[in-house]
Formats: C-alpha cells, sequence, structure tokens
C-alpha cells in the first residue's frame, strides 16, 4: 500500500494510479458506473480499462469546475471528456447537458467521435443507451427530458431521459433559451471567451429542486491543448482559482475510500461496518468536490505508452517546432518583444461554415476528414476572383487566397508542397480545393522573386503556376507587384490592417480552420537588424532541420498577399460603405 498523502500537498500521482489498478470495483466507480458502495452484484462482469495519468487523476478529483490543458495525443475526448459526461447523465436522469465548440463541424468531427468512443469503452450501446441526432424509439418508453430541446438535430438522447445538446458559436443562437445542468467544452482556446460568458454560461442555471446538492450540477469542463494567443491565456489564469489544500483533501478521502475497499475483501464479516465509512467518506468526497476548481497541465508524454514512441516521432517529424512544442509537449509558449507581427492576434480569426453542404452528410460520415475542398467553406463570394499569392522554394513552396469583403481583407486558405513535390504540383492542389467554385478566374499577385528562370528550365514560377491554372481552364489575371516591398513598409502596413479602424487600409481577417501554418509563420517571425535597417529574420529557412512550413515562408505569402489586394482593390473597396457579412 502506497503511503498516505500528507495533508497541505498534492499526493504522488503514481500511488494513486497504483490503487486504481489494484481495485477493479473502484475504478469502476471513478469511470462514472453507477453502482452502489454495497459491492458489485455477483452477474456483473469486471472489465480491464486503461487510463492514463492525467485521466485518472481528473476522475480522481471530480471537480465541479474543471480547466484540462493537456497536449494532443493525451485523450481529452475519450479518456477525460467520455467519463465526466457519463458521470453526468448517470447522476442526473432527464438532465439537460451541452457540449460547446467554436464550430459545429468540430463537435461533429473531432470531438464526439472519440467521446462515443469512450462511452462505448464504458458499455454504453449507440441504439440502445443513446441515440445521435435522433429520438429514442417510442416503444422503449424513455422519459422526456426535464427541459428538452424543441428538435433533435443537434442533440443526443440517453436511455434514462437525459440529453446533450450541441452547441457551437459559430451558429447564430444556437445557445439562445436554453437551461442546462452541465457543460463540456473541447478545444477551448478557439472560443470566444465574451461571447461564451454572455450567452452560454447563463444558461447553466436553475433546476434545483431536481439535482441541487450534486457536484455534477451546473459542472463545468473545458479542455485544450495549450493556448497560444493573448485572448486565449484566460484557460490558464483559471490556474490561480484552484486551491491546493481542497484538491489534497478530495485525494486523501479517495485514498481512504480504496483503503476501506481493500478491507471489504480481507474483513467480510465487518461488511456493513465498512460500507457505512464508506459512505460517509464519499458524502464527504461530494461535499468537498461541489466548489472545487481543479486545474490540471499534461503533455503527450504522460500518454506515451498509449500514444506510442513511434507515433509521437511520427508526429514530431510532421509538425513545425512551434506546434509540437506547444500542442504536443504542452510547453507555454514565449512571447518575444522582437516580433515583426506583434498585433496578430486570436479576433484576426474567424471561422466560418456552409452547414446547408455539411449537413447533407450522414452521422456514419463523421470523424473521417471528408471535408476537404471549399464547399465547405461559407466566406467565399462566389461571384468574384481568387486572389493568390504564392512563395517559392526548393524545399517548400506555399500559396494563399483571400478576397476582399468590404474594408475587410480576408484570408481563406493556405496550400502548400514539400519537396520533393514541386511548383506544379502546388497548382495542382489548388486546383483540386476549388475544383467546385463557379469563377474560374484568379488575380495572381506576384513580385520579381517569381519572374527569374533557372539553368534547367527557361520557365519562370509565375509561368509554370499561370500556364497550370490556364490549362485547367482557369482565367489568370497577372498583377505585377514589383520589387519586394522593404521590410519596415510591410511591417508597418500590417500593424495597420492588423489593429483596424484605419480609413486607408483593409482590417485583415483570417479563416481559423483554413490557415495554421500561416499562423504559427506569422507568430514566429522576428526582426532582425540589417545594414540600413531592421528586417524579417529569415535565418530558419537556411535551417534545413527546422520544418519549412513553420519559418517565415508562409508570412512572406501573406505579404505578397496584403500588398497586392491594397494594389488592386483599396481604391474602390476602402471607399464603399457595402456591409460585411
Amino acid at each position: 500500500m502506497s503511503p498516505k498523502p500528507s495533508k497541505g500537498s498534492l499526493p504522488d500521482r503514481y500511488d494513486f494510479d497504483e490503487l486504481l489498478q489494484d481495485d477493479l470495483a473502484a475504478g469502476l466507480q471513478l469511470a462514472g458506473v453507477d453502482r452502489s458502495v454495497v459491492g458489485l452484484a455477483d452477474d456483473v462482469q469486471v472489465v480491464h480499462r486503461h487510463y492514463n495519468k492525467p485521466q485518472m487523476r481528473s476522475m480522481l478529483v471530480g471537480a465541479s469546475e474543471e480547466y484540462a490543458v493537456w497536449g494532443r495525443g493525451t485523450g481529452k475526448s475519450e479518456g477525460l471528456i467520455a467519463p465526466r459526461t457519463f458521470r453526468n447523465v448517470e447522476v442526473m436522469p432527464r438532465g439537460h447537458g451541452c457540449f460547446v465548440g467554436a464550430t459545429y463541424l468540430q463537435l461533429l468531427e473531432r470531438t464526439l467521435p472519440p467521446v462515443i468512443k469512450g462511452w462505448e469503452a464504458m458499455g454504453m450501446v449507440r441504439g440502445r443507451d443513446f441515440w445521435v441526432r435522433e429520438k429514442p424509439p417510442k416503444k422503449l418508453n424513455i422519459p422526456q427530458p426535464i427541459v428538452g430541446p424543441i428538435t433533435t438535430e443537434h442533440c443526443i438522447f440517453f436511455r434514462n431521459g437525459a440529453v446533450a445538446s450541441m452547441v457551437s458559436q459559430d451558429r447564430p443562437g444556437s445557445s439562445n433559451g436554453k437551461t442546462v445542468h452541465w457543460i463540456a467544452g473541447d478545444e477551448a482556446k478557439f472560443l470566444n471567451k465574451p461571447k461564451l460568458d454572455s450567452e452560454l454560461l447563463l444558461t447553466n442555471r436553475g433546476d434545483d429542486r431536481y439535482f441541487g446538492g450534486k457536484p455534477e450540477f451546473h459542472s463545468l469542463l473545458f479542455c485544450t491543448d495549450m493556448p497560444t494567443s493573448k485572448s486565449a491565456m484566460w484557460i490558464l489564469e483559471q490556474d490561480k482559482r484552484m486551491e491546493p489544500e481542497r484538491i489534497a483533501a478530495i485525494l486523501t478521502i479517495r485514498y481512504q475510500i480504496y483503503a476501506l475497499y481493500e478491507q471489504l475483501l480481507a474483513y467480510p464479516a465487518k461488511r456493513k461496518a465498512i460500507q457505512n465509512a464508506i459512505a460517509k467518506l464519499q458524502a464527504q468526497w461530494d461535499e468537498l468536490r461541489k466548489n472545487a476548481v481543479y486545474f490540471s497541465e499534461a503533455s503527450t508524454l504522460d500518454n506515451i505508452h498509449g500514444f506510442g514512441f513511434k507515433a509521437l516521432a511520427d508526429v514530431k517529424a510532421r509538425l513545425p517546432r512551434f506546434i509540437f512544442e506547444t500542442a504536443v509537449l504542452n510547453r507555454r509558449p514565449f512571447l518575444t518583444e522582437a516580433a515583426f507581427y506583434p498585433d496578430l492576434d486570436e479576433h484576426h480569426f474567424y471561422d466560418s461554415l456552409d452547414y446547408s453542404y455539411i449537413d447533407k452528410f450522414n452521422n456514419d460520415d463523421f470523424g473521417k476528414g471528408k471535408f476537404n475542398d471549399c464547399r465547405k467553406d461559407n466566406d467565399l463570394d462566389k461571384s468574384l476572383p481568387l486572389d493568390v499569392a504564392l512563395d517559392y522554394g526548393a524545399s517548400i513552396n506555399t500559396l494563399l487566397t483571400g478576397q476582399p469583403r468590404g474594408r475587410q481583407y480576408r484570408i481563406l486558405k493556405e496550400l502548400y508542397v514539400t519537396h520533393p513535390d514541386r511548383l506544379e504540383d502546388l497548382a495542382k492542389a489548388f486546383c483540386a480545393y476549388y475544383r467546385h467554385y463557379p469563377t474560374k478566374e484568379v488575380n495572381y499577385f506576384y513580385d520579381h522573386t517569381a519572374t527569374g528562370t533557372s539553368a534547367i528550365s527557361n520557365k519562370s514560377p509565375r509561368d509554370i503556376f499561370a500556364d497550370y491554372l490556364e490549362k485547367e481552364g482557369w482565367v489568370v489575371n497577372l498583377e505585377y507587384l514589383g520589387h519586394t516591398d522593404d521590410p519596415e513598409k510591410r511591417y508597418e502596413l500590417w500593424g495597420r490592417c492588423l489593429r483596424g479602424g484605419d480609413v486607408d487600409n483593409y482590417d485583415v481577417r483570417f479563416n481559423r480552420q483554413n490557415t495554421e501554418y500561416v499562423r504559427v509563420s506569422m507568430q514566429q517571425a522576428q526582426i532582425a537588424q540589417g545594414a540600413t535597417g531592421f528586417k524579417k529574420d529569415k535565418a530558419d529557412e537556411k535551417n534545413k532541420e527546422i520544418d519549412q512550413r513553420q519559418t517565415t515562408h508562409f508570412s512572406d505569402c501573406a505579404d505578397t498577399l496584403l500588398v497586392g489586394a491594397h494594389d488592386k482593390h483599396k481604391s474602390q473597396a476602402l471607399m464603399s460603405f457595402d456591409a460585411i457579412f
């Protein structure tokens, strides 16, 4: 038996992991299975379930509010959201909870499939214990939720009458008029915090007569990998709200309950007295959990036995260093004073998905990455040409598309190919992604770096790209920008565009789902001192050990696109008072 944790300090995580492995009954209870403390019935089949250390610590604490900043691959959906929401449903029959995400597609594609897998691993059966986006058969006589939804389209129904709504911030009004009893949010770093506070959190209220006193009642769970923008730092601030002494007391009680479970096996004659002691401790555990705030951080290394060393090595080779260190290793990002784009922040990114297209798919299609062309994008003005700009190189070629919309300029999509693929492969990728775009016309912005030829080709990068698009039926408007602008001019232009409110410049916005590497490239871009002034530091472009997607290639591509947009569109667009939709 591991030593008892001392009062006022958190116990060693491995001690409690060993206890879980030694006590299957307690493990099942902590996983959320509703069993009486009198013990398991003779006909109950005990199934071994594996949970990693962060997941087990979460179950041990069971706080009313939980904020988990865990790296990718730690099992947030399957081993954190699934057990917690399972327990919420079990202890609040006919209750109404909700899953919240920045987008509805995120919930369908990335959150719910592993959560459902987690429920099924805990014994639930789809079509018997829960129904996704459909009501249970009437013949089952399942009770109605206390505050049920009007429609079934965005809900999950459970056999005990509970229901969980799927609420997304990109579908206006999806949380209006609701009363919910618990909230679980995945990918919380992408949530709009002011909108969360003013809309959804206000619905987590009422109905004390049904569930008052339960720690799960009006509980909150928000999990994410490491936030990298200033507006998402609210998640890390929750650490200051946690009381370590309360968490230590909760874990001490769990230890004592485990010890009593062992005594049930060793002293069957004292069964009733031990059961009463367990019930008393369980009540104390519940009381402490009611007002507890639990904040935890974990990296993918905490789940290395489940994730696998080879998979981790593959991820490290595939991801840019910045994403690997923050999203996988869970290291807090550094904020530099030498940033080339210091004004870039989360509010510059938006979500825009065409649900009239997405809603046509069946439930079984979600989680399989089938939405990978422009039909899912709702920010396209399909009557206008697409603006494109490229950055060229031997190791990587990058492309960005954009369009003006009133006084706003939107960067819509990133595309890239890496060696050994070449520029023609990038043109092919562009045509594949936009094959359903009705206006086959592009404004191709390029500077002097696209006009040169080489010893192995008498065609310039401009000609290679333009010729391929024209062969595929696109009209290509060549927009030559001359020599690349000085770094100081680009720095100042981005500053005005990102701060907004300048009548002579666009307000720039980025499609969040489609510009992951643009964000990294721009966040990581640094200022270096040049011979005649400052410049963008491009040293990493020469370091072949660094993933080139995270270096300045995409940021240079964004520079060209923005300069070209101002040269072509500014005079007409910035004098327009058209509404921005």
